[in-house]
């Protein structure tokens, strides 16, 4: 078995192909693992069915070898639950079906434009996944649209290749099957606005103007800080944004961005706040909303972000404080 040191604790079991190397399996229990983009000088280009799932596949009859990647841990027992986000090699084309079955704990995938093929159920019960980051041209062809089916979830997407960047969420939804007759036919039925914002693709590209009209939908449907937070992202990387979508976005901030900065807040995020204060959209009611909300959770650099936008200043001759 080769052993080879690199950045995670991984027991790999591999198998050549024409023009590179297939893994078949990744056993580990590292929380954030990064597969290697090659192996012997060979790319890794394809990931096989159940490779990092909980349940091993089945590889009788393969032409495998094995590879040990090591940082100076113990061969790894491996536990897909312990897994919360994964690198994918940067040359590979494909991901097989069910590669991440129960990875319950799998918060983050990140990836090339390479990957132009995406399994079935590959997402399967990876319930915690909510970030997908994509390092590809956002006007190019992307598995993006392959992904967002994969996964009824929200997802908070970036999609960047040298200067060009698109900052995107992608809301939750689900389907359920109701009965219309007492014959025990079923008609499918759609909950939520995600659907909607995952059908924004034409050939597998991404269409802006798509994406920017589904904000009337939520805001029909009263997902008013979805709603929000989506504006914040396409305002903050304006790929594809017209001056009518741009408008849109601020008109409204203008009247639920509010609820947003309260939630920044009590999260302590002060990026995201400075931003959303750098577009003047905030009232000054929306601002002392948002410190009270700051106070209240202890988060003293979200308020003090906010003190300096509502032009507080400390009394003299006492240190910097807040009052929690």
């Amino acid at each position: 078995m080769r052993t080879i040191e690199g950045e995670n604790d991984l027991l790999l079991t591999c198998e050549a192909e024409p023009d590179g190397i297939a893994i078949l399996r990744c056993e580990t229990r590292d929380g954030n693992v990064c597969l290697p983009d090659e192996i012997g000088g060979a790319p890794v280009v394809s990931l096989g069915n159940y490779a990092l799932s909980e349940r091993a596949p089945d590889l009788a009859g393969r032409d495998i070898f094995r590879v040990r990647i090591t940082c100076g841990g113990p061969e790894p027992v491996h536990d897909a639950n312990a897994i919360r986000a994964v690198t994918l090699p940067k040359h590979l084309r494909s991901v097989g079906g069910h590669t991440f079955y129960n990875c319950r704990r799998l918060e983050q995938l990140e990836l090339t434009a390479s990957v132009c093929d995406f399994g079935g159920d590959t997402l399967m019960n990876c319930h915690a996944l909510h970030r997908i980051r994509l390092h590809a041209d956002p006007a190019g062809p992307t598995c993006l649209r392959k992904i967002l089916g994969e996964h009824m979830g929200e997802l908070d997407v970036v999609i960047g290749q040298g200067g060009t960047q698109a900052r995107l969420l992608f809301p939750a939804y689900s389907e359920v099957l109701e009965p219309v007759t007492p014959a025990h036919i079923f008609q499918r039925r759609i909950h939520g606005a995600g659907y909607g914002y995952r059908e924004c693709f034409e050939t597998g590209v991404f269409q802006p103007h798509q994406y920017d009209r589904a904000l009337e939908s939520l805001l029909a449907r009263h997902d008013f800080i979805d709603a929000a937070r989506i504006a914040v992202r396409r305002l903050a990387a304006p790929f594809g944004l017209s001056d009518k979508a741009r408008a849109a976005y601020l008109d409204c901030l203008r009247a639920h961005g509010g609820e947003l900065a309260r939630a920044c807040a009590a999260a302590g995020e002060s990026a995201a706040l400075r931003f959303l204060l750098s577009l003047g959209v905030l009232s000054a009611q929306d601002i002392a909303a948002a410190c009270d909300t700051a106070r209240e959770n202890g988060q003293t650099a979200a308020l003090s972000v906010l003190l300096a936008a509502a032009g507080q200043q400390q009394p003299k001759g006492r240190a910097k404080s807040f009052d929690l």
